[in-house]
């Protein structure tokens, strides 16, 4: 009778202390690693970590920086623009901004010209056309022949390209417009004579433009 007791009571504890999960498997521990592999890491966009500063330069005020136009993201670095535009502005205060695209044009410029320094002739000048609106820039790559620049840009669409070649200013106009108008011009500094336009087949290329297009 003892013994059927013992027994019982040994029944009892072993229930008791049995755990709650079936075959005798040990309750999981969370594991916090798991939870934060799948955090999606910031975007970035290859072609744009590979790219280097570019020196903008004011050829008049002497006003510089080294400008990275795009952020890891490829988005438009807004501090960046600021910088442009504080050096394209030249003595002008308060700055003036220019168009985004127009910045990105000039930028891609010196990009394919391995790095050049973009030299700043003129930027924004009040009344002055696309100049006053800031859809418009002279500037100048450093090392590369005006003739040589005006002849890359004009292959980009839905721009207004300019080239002076005249030895005493030998500087490139760029703008944003909408068909695209290429010309030339010799006159001497402080002297307008006629231009002449350059015939091509601009309308072709820009019915064929896409925002991809711009990036360098």
């Amino acid at each position: 009778m003892r013994f059927a007791r013992w027994l019982g009571l040994l029944v009892i504890f072993a229930a008791r202390d049995a755990p709650a999960y079936g075959g005798g498997r040990e309750p999981e521990v969370c594991d916090e690693s798991r939870l934060t592999a799948d955090v999606p890491r910031p975007r970035v966009a290859h072609w744009a970590t590979a790219l280097d500063p570019i020196e903008v330069r004011h050829v008049a005020t002497r006003a510089n920086a080294r400008v990275r136009l795009y952020a890891e993201d490829g988005s438009i670095d807004a501090g960046a623009c600021e910088a442009f535009d504080r050096i394209a502005s030249g003595y002008d205060d308060p700055v003036h901004p220019l168009s985004t695209r127009l910045e990105q044009l000039v930028i891609k410029a010196a990009y394919h010209f391995r790095g050049a320094s973009v030299l700043v002739v003129s930027g924004w000048r009040d009344g002055a056309a696309r100049h006053g609106t800031g859809e418009a820039i002279d500037f100048k790559l450093g090392g590369v022949r005006a003739s040589e620049l005006a002849a890359y840009l004009r292959r980009m669409p839905r721009v207004g390209v300019g080239v002076y070649t005249h030895p005493r200013t030998q500087f490139v106009h760029l703008d944003v417009r909408e068909p695209s108008y290429h010309w030339i011009d010799a006159s001497p500094p402080g002297v307008k004579w006629r231009e002449a336009r350059l015939r091509d087949s601009a309308s072709t290329v820009d019915a064929s433009w896409t925002p991809e297009m711009d990036l360098p």
